[in-house]
């Protein structure tokens, strides 16, 4: 346990750790509201049960760095924390928590544009997190390929997520509202106006879903833009590439010493 916490100590910062338990402070009141208003029936069991998966995501790279060294996940950098617990905060306490969702307009459409880069910029990191583990050299070309699918992937299995525990919350009699397919809902709300006009009510949910497929899209594209520009771990003194071939030639030279 005291290399566990070693590790953790030594591959982050000490004003990351803050700034991961101020949000989660937040989220753990969040989460306290939420079951005491479901056990006096004041709300739904899926307002707690949204807040407390987000939660639960904001311990992903602590729980990273449990896994051995030829994991790679073991590889992965604690800013992608810093950066997934502004999304899964602002989502959960800022979108469902305080109603964001319904009462700020286009606050699930940033999410979701968000969302799709933050998801690029993961994949493109899955890649860099492989070549440490690895040793092994990425042509940039491939290593943005693979962050865009990424992306798609991520983004996709996303809304099966949302769909597959509205389906859940909706057979145990409860109105799940994950996707926020819920016209009846959003009736009265910014939120009835999607992003692209439903044209009649009964095409409001497809519309939704729809419209947060396409964002999502838009912020993988955006950035496999900034990406192809700036590809961090593959230029400069943080090329990895570099580093490896470097590594690779110390070890021949070191052979033929022997």
């Amino acid at each position: 346990m005291k290399r566990y916490f070693k590790r953790v100590k030594e591959n982050c910062k000490v004003w990351e750790i803050c700034w991961w338990w101020l949000c989660r402070g937040l989220m753990i009141y969040a989460l306290i509201v939420g079951l005491v208003g479901f056990f006096k029936g004041e709300n739904g069991f899926s307002d707690p049960l949204q807040v407390a998966a987000n939660l639960a995501a904001m311990f992903a790279w602590e729980i990273f760095m449990m896994f051995p060294e030829k994991s790679l996940l073991r590889h992965m950098p604690s800013y992608l924390q810093d950066v997934s617990v502004v999304v899964l905060f602002a989502a959960s306490f800022c979108g469902k928590f305080l109603n964001f969702y319904y009462e700020v307009r286009l606050w699930d459409s940033a999410m979701h544009l968000i969302g799709g880069g933050l998801c690029a910029l993961l994949g493109y990191q899955v890649v860099v997190a492989m070549q440490q583990r690895d040793k092994k050299t990425c042509s940039v070309p491939i290593a943005l390929l693979c962050a865009f699918c990424f992306s798609f992937f991520a983004s996709t299995v996303w809304e099966l997520f949302e769909f597959a525990m509205d389906q859940v919350m909706c057979m145990g009699g409860t109105i799940g509202d994950a996707q926020h397919w819920s016209f009846t809902l959003a009736e009265g709300t910014p939120k009835e106006a999607t992003l692209f006009d439903p044209v009649y009510a009964d095409r409001w949910p497809i519309m939704d879903t729809m419209a947060d497929m396409v964002l999502n899209t838009i912020g993988a594209v955006i950035a496999w833009i900034v990406l192809k520009f700036v590809p961090f771990f593959h230029m400069g003194k943080n090329d990895i590439n570099k580093k490896i071939l470097g590594m690779t030639e110390t070890q021949e030279n070191a052979v033929v010493v022997k």
